[in-house]
C-alpha cells in the first residue's frame, strides 16, 4: 500500500509518460467499459468530454498526477467496479481505496463507526437451536472453499434448526464460493436477472489470454459484430430440497458489494426459508460486472473495467440503492465484528 501512495507522486515518470498513461486508459475504458454506452449518451455526453479534457489538461500542466486525474475520471461513471487498484492513507490514518475519495455516493465505512470492523470467517453454535456461519468474502483467495463447505458440515453436526449466515463486509470474489449456501437452502427454481458481455476485440483478447469461460469465447468469437452478447442463465434450478435448515437468516451491511450481493439475489430467489436483516441496504456494486484488471504502461498499479451488464438496466440497477433488507435492524452498532460473536 505505501507503494500505491509512492505511485502517486509519480516518482521518475515525465509528463509525457503521465499523459500516455490516461490517454491509453480513456481509450480502453470508452472502447471496452460495458458501462459506458449506458453512461455516456446525448444528455451527458457534452459534460463527460469536458471532464476527460478538464483532466487531461491538469495532467498536461502539471497539475494533477495522471493517477488522480483517473481516479476522478473513473469516479465520474459511479460504478464501483471501475477504479484503480490500490488505495491512499487519509488525514485520520485510514486505507481507502484510491478512486473513493472521488465518488460522488460514498461508501459508509464501518472502521470509523466501530472499534474493530475486521469481519472473519466463523462458524459455531449461538444457542442450541441456532448456528452461524460468518462467510465475508467470495474471493478464493481469502478464503477457501473447502472451509465454506466444512462449516455447513459443522452446522449439520450441531444439529440446530435455525441457520444465521453471517456477510457483512463481503465485498464479493467468485459466484462458486457462495454455491455451497445456496444447496443447503435451495427450495424451488427461480429466476435472476441475466448479463450480457460487450462483445469487443479486447475483451474477447482478455477472456482468452486469461482461460475465462471458454465456451462464451467460442460465441463471442463467431459473433464479432453484435455488440453485448447475452451469457448467463436468468433460472436457477436443478437443485433439492434439504430439510436441514427450517429457518436461515441472511445478516448484510453496506460492505456488501459484487458476489456478495449476487448470493442475495440467489438466496432470495430459490429459498423460501431466507430472510434478510441488517441495518443498511447493501454496496450495490452489480450493474457491470467481470473485471478485466489493466496495468499501466509506466505506473506501477492496475484499473480494473468491468467487461458484463445486468440485462434491462437502469429497470434492472442494484448499484442505484442496493439491496435492501427484508427486515431493517435500527440497533446501534456492535463495537467489535471479527471472529466474535457480537452483541
Amino acid at each position: 500500500m505505501a507503494g500505491m501512495v509512492a505511485m502517486a507522486q509519480s516518482p521518475g515518470l515525465t509528463i509525457g509518460q503521465q499523459l500516455e498513461d490516461y490517454d491509453l486508459t480513456v481509450k480502453y475504458i470508452e472502447d471496452n467499459y460495458a458501462g459506458f454506452p449506458d453512461k455516456v449518451v446525448d444528455n451527458t455526453r457534452a459534460a463527460y468530454e469536458a471532464m476527460k479534457y478538464r483532466l487531461r489538461d491538469k495532467v498536461v500542466g502539471g497539475e494533477s498526477t495522471a493517477w488522480d486525474a483517473l481516479a476522478q475520471y473513473t469516479a465520474w461513471f459511479n460504478d464501483r467496479h471501475l477504479r484503480l487498484q490500490g488505495s491512499f492513507l487519509n488525514e485520520d490514518g485510514h486505507w481507502r481505496g484510491y478512486t473513493n475519495q472521488y465518488w460522488l455516493r460514498q461508501e459508509i465505512y464501518y472502521d470509523e463507526l466501530m472499534d474493530e470492523y475486521d469481519p472473519k470467517p466463523v462458524a459455531c453454535k449461538v444457542t442450541d437451536k441456532t448456528f452461524l456461519i460468518r462467510f465475508p468474502t467470495c474471493d478464493m483467495e481469502l478464503l477457501d472453499l473447502k472451509w465454506v463447505k466444512n462449516s455447513i458440515k459443522l452446522f449439520k453436526k450441531s444439529h440446530c434448526e435455525n441457520l444465521i449466515i453471517d456477510i457483512r463486509g463481503n465485498g464479493g470474489g467468485a459466484d462458486a464460493m457462495f454455491d455451497p449456501f445456496l444447496n443447503l437452502l435451495y427450495d424451488h427454481a427461480g429466476t435472476i436477472t441475466g448479463a450480457e458481455i460487450r462483445n469487443t476485440p479486447q475483451n474477447r483478447e482478455y477472456l482468452v489470454e486469461h482461460k475465462m469461460r471458454k465456451r462464451l469465447q467460442r460465441i463471442l468469437a463467431q459473433n464479432p459484430d453484435v455488440e453485448f452478447m447475452a451469457y448467463s442463465n436468468e433460472i436457477l434450478s436443478g437443485g433439492k430440497k434439504t430439510n436441514a435448515v427450517r429457518r436461515a437468516a441472511l445478516i448484510i451491511d453496506d460492505g456488501v458489494w459484487s458476489a456478495g450481493e449476487q448470493m442475495v439475489l440467489c438466496m432470495k430467489a430459490c429459498s423460501d426459508r431466507v430472510t434478510l436483516y441488517g441495518r443498511d441496504n447493501t454496496g450495490g456494486c452489480l450493474d457491470y460486472s467481470n473485471l478485466a484488471y489493466l496495468k499501466f504502461k509506466y505506473g506501477d498499479s492496475y484499473f480494473s473495467v468491468p467487461m458484463t451488464r445486468r440485462i434491462g438496466l437502469p429497470e434492472t440497477s442494484i448499484d442505484a440503492t442496493g439491496i435492501a433488507p427484508d427486515v431493517r435492524i435500527p440497533l446501534p452498532l456492535p463495537a467489535r465484528l471479527t471472529d466474535n460473536i457480537d452483541e
